[in-house]
């Protein structure tokens, strides 16, 4: 019965599983079946530690490591249970073993996806296959050539056929993954199928020593089921995943079957047949089972072998649809594909290259890319498709190719770069013709560049070219930017460097009103023409605006302005129209090119030097230096500090004392306005009111100066009459309609009388802006404020005008006065103007009287009333009134003295 129970327990522990516990024997026999529980129990705990990091995979795995845990927990029943019947005890141990064979199978089988089994047909036929092969083999190895199941009784027989079966589904198992793994995982399958061919030879060659009486192999069949244990354990470790490696280049074969794969069914045939016809040759006859399955073994092959055809034909009909249906959407498609070998030959063209190239896409199979492409293409495209180059990052390249009636079609070719795919190892390109595209990009270029009026580079052109001049400076004097440079540079003179000069014309106004547009757009043809001829084949000119012209010459600062001048010089000549002959002028400014700067910059100190030439007068060229910019840099610093000056306290009101020349007494004060910048010190009104009425700060600063003289005035208290106050208005304020309003808001807050206040316009205010300017002066007399009229004497004054205008006060420019002492004919104006003001009702004022001469004239001509540096400069409220508390109002050179 000890034997007996050895023979059972060998074909009860399931072949494949991480445990195989032997029967208990005495002495030796059982401290070694314990040595293999608990290796069986350590290759579980590995294969569930190291397969959970696994993904995906890690479910079969887990389902393996579980699997062991039925058969040792059989022995702890046994153990327990301690039967007295042999019988009982290996019942006890084998009935929990079949769970965990079904889980050993179960989780083989999860280790490999659905797609990889390759269908069901073809599997179930596989795992059949498998299976028939190994119970014809494994039968042989338990019960032994020429014995048949009869002879054995019928518990033992069902349990050997039980031990069969099981070992038999889980070599089928393994190798049916073996056969379905891809190839970088089939050492681990391999692993597997080992492990589990020697735990099932281990255990079928103890149950055949034990019905045969051979005990001395029982040590042999412990050796084999360690080994199969530590196959287990190195196949999980051996798993690289359905994934394979992080970032690992798919090897293309990634589709069942694989060519193992394949081979196997056909080996597990030939076993089949092969093992039992080794009985024979040994003299064993075999029995009804063994020649029943090798049979079995063959068919299933042979339905194994159509299945597969079947699928064959299947994958072959859809790749044949699958090839036409995109070879149908190449053929249709309007791009065409280029394939190119390592070498850069084409190796086919698409159908859609005939669209471009006509009969010579015909000729392109076969030959050389860069023997196609035009000659000033090769370089850029053979740099382009050398490996790393421009077209692997994904930019279009563009190359141009020959049609057949011998024009150069340009295609812009995207580039996939498949050298390193193993299915494909080629350079494709995906090439669509852009010669049109191209056509028309340059048509609107050449209009977006290019002045319509002029035929010139406008704005955005010349911009470019100047961006173009500053690249090429920076590779320095060894490389000029023109030919010319490049000539004198090589006749060995001296390095230049590049000048813009920036050319403002001087009287197109004119021309527009007295002429018209038409006109206008003929005298800038003509001029562009002149500058044309007069610069050097080289240089570059271009129309920057509208009576603006730019050239771009090269050459020492001497040659630059020698040119400039000779542009103002020929600009200066009359130019002929339709409508008459016009004389125009001009102003140049000179800046010299610094790769350094940029192409805003430049022109903004371009458009310095041309402004100071302008203000130069006509007909001047001035060159850039860096005191434009700072004098620039301050009207900016103005500009942005300038609004809220007022409420920040920085600007004051200062008055200057009018004086009677009869009665050599102050009648009156004129507000000046004085900004005391905290960095940039005393501002003049000069510079700051332009720079106010160019930012639209001037009503809010006149409203303040207004109401802040208005207070100084009610505040002083001057013997005799009350002092008139005098306040500048400038145009900007005049032109937005307020200034009514805004005066009468004034007098309203402060009190003052309106007869006190005489508001100073200029004659041009009131002549340029309108019958409205009339209405609103009138209101303000009929309010009862005065009205001077300011600078009299400058522009283009008229005596006809003093008969027409709404004033009351007539104030004689410094201009004048400045020269009435020593120039006659100043003299007689002076006389003739004071003497029409008398005629006319108007008091006159003398401005900038300076010296006593000036003042002795003036009171000699007449003249009612003066203002000056000599009388008294401009002074604050409380210094003015202890001027008239000390003089009581009397003021005049000698008796008070001059302030």
């Amino acid at each position: 019965m000890d034997r007996l129970r050895w023979w059972l327990l060998g074909s009860a522990v399931p072949a494949g599983l991480a445990c195989a516990v032997p029967a208990v024997t005495p002495g030796t026999g059982r401290a070694a079946d314990l040595a293999v529980a608990v290796l069986g129990v350590a290759t579980a705990a590995v294969v569930w530690a190291a397969g959970r990091r696994r993904r995906p995979g890690a479910r079969g795995w887990r389902l393996i490591a579980v699997a062991p845990l039925f058969p040792v927990a059989g022995y702890v029943l046994a153990a327990v249970a301690q039967p007295v019947d042999p019988v009982q005890a290996v019942v006890l141990r084998w009935l929990p073993t079949v769970p965990g064979y079904l889980l050993f199978v179960a989780g083989l089988l999860t280790l490999v996806s659905c797609r990889r089994l390759g269908g069901g047909r073809r599997a179930v036929v596989e795992l059949a296959l498998f299976w028939v092969a190994c119970l014809v083999v494994v039968q042989l190895l338990v019960v032994g050539p020429g014995r048949g199941w009869p002879s054995l009784g019928v518990g033992t027989g069902l349990l050997l056929a039980a031990a069969v079966l099981v070992t038999s589904a889980a070599m089928a198992a393994a190798l049916v993954v073996l056969g379905s793994v891809e190839e970088r995982r089939q050492p681990m399958a391999l692993a597997l199928l080992g492990g589990a061919g020697l735990l099932a030879t281990g255990r079928a060659l103890a149950t055949s020593a034990g019905l045969h009486d051979a005990g001395v192999v029982e040590d042999v069949s412990r050796f084999l089921v360690s080994g199969g244990l530590v196959s287990l354990g190195a196949a999980v470790l051996l798993d690289r995943g359905p994934g394979g490696a992080p970032g690992a280049r798919p090897s293309g074969r990634t589709t069942r079957p694989t060519q193992l794969g394949q081979l196997l069914p056909h080996v597990a045939m030939v076993v089949a047949v092969v093992v039992p016809a080794a009985a024979v040759v040994g003299g064993r006859l075999p029995g009804v089972t063994d020649v029943a399955g090798s049979v079995l073994c063959v068919l299933l092959a042979v339905v194994h072998r159509w299945v597969t055809t079947r699928d064959e034909q299947s994958l072959a009909a859809l790749l044949r649809r699958s090839e036409a249906y995109f070879r149908s959407l190449v053929n249709s498609s309007g791009d065409a594909v280029l394939i190119l070998d390592g070498d850069l030959r084409v190796t086919w063209a698409a159908p859609g290259l005939t669209a471009s190239l006509g009969a010579a896409a015909a000729a392109v199979t076969g030959r050389d890319l860069l023997e196609l492409v035009h000659p000033d293409d090769v370089l850029p495209v053979g740099r382009a498709l050398q490996p790393g180059g421009a077209a692997g990052t994904g930019t279009p390249l563009v190359l141009r190719l020959q049609a057949a009636d011998g024009t150069w079609r340009a295609l812009e070719a995207n580039v996939s770069d498949l050298t390193r795919d193993a299915d494909v190892g080629a350079v494709v390109l995906h090439c669509r013709d852009v010669t049109e595209r191209l056509a028309r990009e340059r048509d609107l270029e050449q209009v977006a560049f290019t002045d319509p009026v002029t035929g010139l580079p406008n704005r955005a052109g010349w911009t470019r070219l100047v961006g173009d001049a500053r690249a090429a400076g920076r590779r320095g004097p060894a490389e000029p930017v023109s030919a010319a440079a490049r000539a004198a540079a090589a006749r060995g003179a001296h390095p230049t460097c590049a000048s813009i000069l920036l050319v403002e014309l001087h009287g197109l106004d004119e021309v527009r009103e007295h002429a018209g547009r038409d006109v206008v757009s003929t005298v800038l043809v003509e001029v562009g023409r002149r500058l044309r001829a007069t610069v050097r084949g080289d240089d570059a000119v271009a129309r920057v605006g509208g009576g603006a012209f730019a050239v771009l010459s090269e050459g020492p600062a001497r040659t630059v302005d020698l040119l400039a001048d000779r542009c103002l010089a020929v600009l200066e000549q009359p130019i002929p129209t339709a409508a008459g002959v016009f004389d125009l002028g001009a102003s140049v400014g000179v800046v010299e090119l610094d790769a350094e700067v940029s192409v805003t910059e430049l022109f903004a100190r371009a458009e310095l030097a041309v402004r100071a030439a302008g203000a130069s007068g006509p007909g001047t060229a001035c060159r850039y230096r860096p005191a434009l910019s700072s004098a620039e840099e301050r009207r900016a610093r103005l500009r942005d500090d300038l609004p809220g000056a007022w409420t920040r306290g920085e600007l004051s009101v200062l008055l200057q004392p009018v004086v009677s020349l009869e009665e050599h007494r102050v009648v009156g004060v004129e507000a000046l306005l004085r900004w005391q910048h905290p960095q940039l010190g005393e501002v003049p009104p000069a510079e700051f009111v332009p720079i106010a009425e160019r930012t639209g700060v001037i009503g809010d600063l006149q409203r303040w100066a207004l109401h802040q003289a208005a207070v100084a005035a009610t505040a002083l208290a001057g013997n005799g009459p009350p002092l008139r106050l005098g306040v500048n208005i400038s145009a900007s304020h005049v032109a937005a309609r307020t200034l009514v309003g805004d005066v009468a808001e004034v007098l309203r807050c402060t009190g003052l009388a309106p007869e006190r206040l005489i508001l100073e316009i200029t004659e041009a205010t009131v002549l340029a802006d309108g019958e409205y300017v009339r209405l609103d002066v009138e209101a303000l007399r009929l309010m009862g404020v005065h009205v001077a009229l300011d600078d009299f004497g400058t522009g283009q004054s008229s005596l006809a005008h003093l008969t027409r205008l709404p004033i009351d006060v007539l104030k004689l420019d410094r201009s004048f006065v400045s020269r009435v002492d020593r120039d006659r004919k100043a003299r007689a104006l002076c006389e003739s103007v004071v003497a029409i003001g008398r005629a006319l009702g108007l008091d006159v004022v003398a401005e900038g009287v300076e010296t006593p001469a000036q003042l002795a004239t003036l009171q000699a001509l007449g003249c009612g009333f003066a203002q000056g540096f000599l009388l008294a400069r401009p002074m604050t409220a409380t210094a003015l009134a202890a001027l008239l508390d000390t003089g009581a109002g009397v003021l005049w050179p000698g008796l008070v003295g001059s302030r």
